[in-house]
């Protein structure tokens, strides 16, 4: 290893271990700096009007991923009749709240990192210029009241002893930060309805962790990453195959897949001989996915029936 990757790799050591340090003794701490200096998970400067127009793109982008996915019809609103639940909202219920004014039952959130702003300044310059965006212009002063109406779950056992049972369950960016993929599938199975539809989309990207290539941050053994990681927002390094075979594992059925964001295949071979062994088995093909959107249903959901097994190597390019 060359000295300037060494010494990148010893402060991004140094750096991270001392952040999830604080974040396991003391998570309150870390939550709240995390909410004092600004971390929304999309970005310091995407705030105010810049969120609204954000979060409208979003709701929209399920829209769009649900009526290529054959999940509901051309021109059906997907949240209209439904009662959502979206997971990871970050520091506002922006997207449970444009779900409600589309016609939503009811909207709960769940999110174990409690970044949720408690400034209410702060989010009414989010939620009215959003609404307004979103054609509610004469509803804009009511973002306030529908945040609050929003129930927020901060931990898995909570969301099930909550006994609400969702028809649709959405993620943007979460996934890649959930330490136990398989405890939240399992989760999910008992609080969803049997013809249920779940939306994510997951980033696999370095989260910043890199000095030359995407995947250097697949570099650091095991043992190191976990004392950098375990109870901060960084990812989870799972990729795009193990994400669909857990996704896979508990009810639910994969109807489909697709890549939002990958290098070239080729580009892998650059980072491969430093990977960590986890990763080394992994074909170039699955390796240079960098986010994927997919779509589950129940096993009542008529789209189960037709569902075929997705294969990580074969991706097509999402349409969102």
């Amino acid at each position: 290893m060359s000295l300037g990757r060494s010494l990148w790799a010893a402060s991004t050591v140094g750096y991270n271990v001392a952040y999830n340090t604080l974040a396991r003794n003391a998570p309150r701490a870390a939550q709240a700096l995390q909410r004092l200096t600004g971390d929304t998970g999309r970005g310091k400067r995407c705030v105010a009007e810049a969120a609204g127009e954000y979060f409208v793109a979003v709701a929209s982008d399920f829209q769009a991923i649900a009526e290529h996915a054959g999940v509901v019809a051309q021109g059906e609103d997907l949240y209209r009749d439904r009662t959502v639940l979206e997971l990871g909202p970050g520091d506002t219920l922006s997207v449970p709240i444009l779900a409600q004014l589309r016609g939503a039952k009811k909207t709960e959130a769940f999110d174990a990192f409690d970044i949720q702003s408690r400034d209410r300044a702060y989010l009414d310059a989010i939620y009215r210029p959003m609404l307004g965006l979103a054609g509610y212009e004469k509803r804009r002063a009511e973002g306030l009241s529908l945040h609050d109406a929003c129930a927020m779950h901060t931990s898995l056992e909570g969301l099930e002893r909550g006994g609400r049972r969702f028809d649709l369950v959405l993620s943007r960016a979460v996934l890649e930060h959930v330490r136990d993929l398989e405890g939240l599938f399992s989760s999910l199975s008992h609080v969803v309805k049997p013809d249920a539809v779940m939306i994510h989309e997951i980033d696999l990207r370095s989260h910043g962790i890199e000095r030359s290539h995407p995947l250097d941050f697949l570099s650091f053994s095991e043992s190191t990453w976990h004392k950098m990681s375990s109870h901060i927002d960084l990812p989870n390094r799972v990729r795009a195959g193990e994400v669909l075979r857990v996704a896979g594992r508990h009810g639910a059925r994969v109807v489909y897949a697709g890549v939002s964001h990958r290098i070239e295949p080729n580009r892998v071979a650059e980072a491969r001989p430093r990977f960590a062994p986890r990763f080394r088995e992994l074909g170039d093909e699955e390796l240079s996915i960098l986010g994927m959107w997919f779509v589950q249903v129940g096993p009542n959901h008529p789209a189960a029936r037709d569902a075929k097994e997705v294969e990580p190597h074969a991706l097509p390019r999402a349409w969102a």
